[in-house]
């Protein structure tokens, strides 16, 4: 399928609304074959416009809880643009896309089956969207790396399940996926059996992040065991496969912006750098690397610690 049209130019989000960094938007754009209108967020790193580099791109769900409290559900964001902001200052750079979700039709956009009673059964549609139609405009817009390994897709609950399923319908566009507390129940059994069935037919390269809270339903105990069973159901796969995968178990957490916030940026260095772990040989190589005074105040440190002083 062929892109559509260009959205038009890529406006600055208004200053006054104070999102760190520089934060663009595609204003009342059409999406093709969602039967909506939306803003479309964009978010560059620091150094965009001073530099030639070409970025990796994470396409993220539930836009408009990213960045701006203002139009964020419950007034309380991702804080998506500090979490950018501290990976630059670490040198790990990516442009950030945010799509807000249907306001009548989320479930039916991000799940891939209906279930009687819930919803649900559009994701395809949702899927080639972003595939077929976003993808293009961004990459046409700005200087991005296009490769799959370098094209991410990221988002919570629901979000996280349309994330799994962008994988599974669209291998060779998302190398990567972040899956944050997500609502594997409501697609049901046959989203787990397609993502098992990917994950044990498939060679293609990919990573993947999934988190789940303690507290995602605290008042609802099936529920809650309905969220952690079906993502260790689904780290169990990765897993047997061999695919990398990161899981976070945070007991204390509950099913909400503040949470994920939490866990974005840790989440995104982990995805943005392969494995976020540094190869023994390549760390002692660096230790090598050090002067010997510098090298014996590292292992004065390390002694301490190991004897548990704490280091003033």
């Amino acid at each position: 399928m062929t892109s559509s049209a260009m959205p038009g130019r890529l406006r600055r989000y208004p200053r006054r609304r104070r999102v760190v960094g520089d934060l663009r938007y595609w204003r009342d754009v059409d999406l093709p074959g969602l039967d909506r209108r939306s803003d479309l967020y964009v978010w560059l790193p620091p150094d965009y416009d001073r530099q030639d580099t070409r970025y990796p791109v994470v396409y993220l769900h539930d836009g408009a809880n990213l960045f701006d409290h203002k139009v964020a559900f419950a007034g309380v964001t991702w804080s998506a643009d500090r979490a950018l902001t501290a990976l630059h200052e670490q040198g790990l750079d990516v442009i950030a896309v945010g799509i807000p979700c249907s306001p009548d039709r989320r479930i039916e956009e991000y799940s891939p089956y209906r279930q009687e009673g819930v919803g649900g059964g559009d994701a395809d549609h949702y899927v080639a969207f972003l595939a077929d139609h976003l993808k293009p405009w961004v990459d046409e817009s700005l200087r991005t790396r296009p490769e799959r390994e370098h094209t991410l897709v990221a988002g919570s609950s629901m979000g996280g399940v349309v994330s799994m399923h962008a994988w599974v319908a669209r291998p060779e566009v998302f190398g990567g996926v972040g899956a944050f507390s997500t609502a594997f129940w409501v697609p049901g059994e046959p989203h787990l059996r397609d993502i098992e069935t990917a994950l044990a037919t498939r060679h293609t390269s990919a990573r993947f992040y999934l988190d789940v809270g303690g507290r995602e339903e605290p008042d609802h105990p099936r529920l809650q065991e309905e969220y952690v069973g079906g993502t260790e159901r689904v780290v169990a796969a990765l897993r047997a496969s061999g695919t990398p995968v990161r899981y976070v178990y945070d007991s204390a957490a509950y099913h909400f912006e503040s949470a994920w916030a939490e866990r974005l940026p840790s989440a995104l260095a982990w995805l943005l750098s392969g494995y976020a772990v540094t190869r023994p040989d390549d760390q002692a190589a660096a230790e090598r690397g050090l002067g010997p005074a510098v090298r014996r105040a590292v292992q004065r440190l390390g002694r301490r610690i190991a004897r548990g002083q704490t280091p003033r």
